[in-house]
């Protein structure tokens, strides 16, 4: 696949790609929707408006991963390491975020419309411009010291989340600072 990157092709449409070892490979433009990246590791990987769409990335370790722009809409990223990425202008449209951590991550205008944030970690993460609106499930998420989250989007998360974090036990409520 890298070398057909490098000739020029960008287009891996579901291709499976599980457990693939792709660290701090540059895959700009790259187009993966469907594809299959289970347990895959694209940690520092440069996935600038990559697309995602429908694709497969659980367990996949996109630590300190470039994915600014990147499209993962309707993608299920249930339990994917996403901690220090730069996710600024990413869609998480209707994805599964169930136990991802984002912790520390810049999503700067992210797109989390209709998405799953169960059991998801925010701490610390920049939400500056974010949409986090109608979403399917926000509970036992972590929000502890994000930044920039617009007032608006915090009520309305305080109506929406519920429940504990799996792991660091904080409740979503109280790390929102919600009323009691």
């Amino acid at each position: 696949m890298l070398d057909l990157y490098r000739q020029g092709h960008r287009n891996f449409s579901n291709v499976d790609i599980s457990n693939g070892l792709l660290r701090s490979v540059s895959l700009i433009g790259i187009d993966l929707r469907g594809a299959t990246l289970n347990k895959a590791d694209l940690s520092s990987a440069n996935l600038i408006d990559a697309n995602l769409t429908g694709a497969n990335l659980i367990e996949t370790n996109l630590r300190g991963a470039m994915l600014r722009g990147a499209n993962f809409a309707d993608a299920d990223l249930s339990w994917a390491n996403l901690t220090w990425s730069n996710s600024s202008n990413s869609r998480f449209v209707r994805s599964n975020l169930s136990v991802a951590n984002f912790s520390g991550a810049n999503l700067i205008e992210a797109d989390f419309t209709g998405a799953i944030l169960k059991g998801a970690n925010l701490r610390g993460t920049n939400l500056r411009g974010a949409m986090l609106k109608n979403l399917r499930t926000c509970a036992d998420t972590d929000f502890t010291g994000v930044r920039n989250l617009d007032e608006r989007m915090r009520l309305y998360l305080c109506t929406v989340a519920s429940g504990t974090h799996p792991f660091t036990k904080n409740d979503s409520r109280q790390t929102l600072g919600c009323p009691i």
